[in-house]
């Protein structure tokens, strides 16, 4: 079989761009250190890659996520805290009008203190985080845990018991909040006692010596003692749910470094041996163009 001249060309030719497509390919593929460029490169392996990257982005998601229960989770803690140091402010100056010594003037001013009291357990059960959502009122965070109605003097809760949830790993939810029905109760009987007492003080024919007076001073102080153990509940809660958020967090990123292992095995370059391709493809292009131009200086009449 005869071979002609443009057979022989386009072979070289051909030869020729082969040659320069690998040598072109190793060299992106060293400047970027990526063993597949086209997921035809590797289809298994391009597959394999894509399920570790949408993992690792679901990663990073729960970690904005445990970050932001977990601040959320404590500023509920510093709150209710504060709550707590209030709480145990009032009962103490329960435990003070209790006494039967006290006169007209001692009782107003315990409940002078007490009312101040009062508004900053309203205001404190009322608290907003930076978003100007409110912390306690379960999912209804536009509206107001706890309202007061001036007309009936009592205290009611607007917010519901429900809990907000945030997904911290695959298949896991973690309540980021408490409510003011969980800490106050759905009466709000505490704070409702308590008013109730305050107007009781603040009237000036009072006497301190009055059982109905102890009577109604030892039961606000029971109802106190009953919320303020829930409080302490919820606050070991908050506590047993940042452990868990730890716990959570440290086992994703233990995950993550998994991933980050498997990707690059199944993506990242093998250095040396795109080196010594790279070298073989060099040297197959440049024999090619050797023999391609001394092909073309053959001619019949050189033999002759």
């Amino acid at each position: 079989m005869r071979i002609t001249n443009p057979q022989i060309t386009a072979t070289m030719h051909n030869s020729m761009n082969g040659n320069s497509a690998q040598l072109g390919k190793i060299m992106q593929q060293l400047a970027t250190n990526k063993r597949m460029l086209l997921p035809s490169d590797d289809p298994i392996a391009s597959v394999r890659v894509m399920r570790v990257q949408r993992e690792e982005a679901s990663l990073d998601q729960y970690s904005k996520n445990i970050d932001n229960v977990s601040a959320s989770l404590s500023t509920q803690e510093v709150n209710l805290k504060s709550i707590s140091n209030v709480i145990l402010n009032v009962r103490d100056r329960l435990l003070w009008a209790a006494n039967g010594s006290n006169t007209s003037e001692d009782l107003a001013a315990i409940a002078g203190e007490l009312e101040n009291l009062e508004k900053t357990l309203f205001t404190a059960t009322n608290v907003r985080d930076e978003e100007g959502r409110y912390l306690f009122s379960g999912t209804l965070s536009d509206t107001q845990a706890v309202t007061y109605d001036g007309v009936t003097e009592t205290y009611s809760v607007t917010g519901n018991d429900k809990y907000r949830q945030a997904a911290v790993a695959n298949g896991v939810l973690v309540e980021e909040n408490v409510t003011a029905m969980n800490i106050f109760g759905a009466g709000m009987n505490m704070l409702n006692e308590l008013h109730a007492v305050v107007t009781m003080l603040k009237d000036p024919l009072l006497s301190a010596s009055d059982p109905a007076v102890g009577a109604q001073i030892r039961t606000t102080i029971d109802q106190l003692d009953v919320t303020h153990s829930d409080l302490l509940g919820n606050i070991t809660e908050l506590g047993g749910r940042q452990n868990t958020l730890t716990l959570l967090s440290n086992s994703n990123d233990e995950v993550s470094l998994v991933n980050q292992k498997i990707e690059g095995e199944l993506s990242q370059l093998d250095y040396a041996g795109a080196t010594i391709d790279l070298n073989n493809y060099q040297l197959a292009l440049q024999a090619t163009q050797k023999t391609y131009l001394k092909i073309n200086e053959l001619s019949l009449f050189s033999l002759l």
